[in-house]
């Protein structure tokens, strides 16, 4: 999936692929939404992560607010680090109820929309606009973190169903 160019663009990826994960997820039972996949996460741990993930943005956004440089991606993580990051996460919140995840994804992905919606197109598209961006933009954070991310989610909880057959 390419980078959107516009705030309009990215306003319709993050619709797209969120809507296009939630009709798919509203298709699975509750067992195949706990079934753990190809390895080990369900559909509710990727949406779980989804939702941390989100949250780590909304972190990061509101220390660079403050003049703050956050660590990124998290303290004592480096870019490097994901997959130990992800597993951190995985265990934090493996035991989750269903319904608090859904919930809880629902809230954080609605918010990045709304945030979306209320940034102006130059502060999503100036590379280096805000400082813990680096050369990067709001706009690049926002699609990793949620239309990209969703689709990415989509394919994992979809290829770990086809374990379980």
């Amino acid at each position: 999936m390419a980078q959107p160019r516009t705030k309009a663009e990215l306003q319709a990826a993050t619709d797209k692929e969120r809507n296009a994960l939630q009709l798919f997820l509203t298709t699975l039972t509750r067992e195949q939404l706990l079934w753990p996949g190809a390895y080990g996460w369900s559909a509710k741990d990727h949406i779980a992560h989804l939702a941390d993930w989100e949250r780590l943005f909304f972190g990061w956004y509101d220390a660079g607010t403050r003049g703050e440089n956050p660590p990124l991606p998290a303290e004592g993580y480096t870019w490097a680090d994901m997959d130990a990051l992800n597993q951190k996460m995985y265990e934090f919140r493996r035991n989750d109820q269903l319904e608090h995840v859904l919930a809880d994804w629902n809230e954080t992905s609605r918010r990045l929309g709304q945030f979306t919606q209320a940034m102006n197109e130059p502060d999503l598209f100036t590379q280096g606009r805000f400082a813990w961006t680096g050369r990067g933009t709001l706009a690049g954070y926002v699609f990793e973190c949620g239309p990209n991310h969703y689709r990415w989610s989509a394919i994992e909880i979809k290829r770990g169903l086809k374990v379980k057959r």
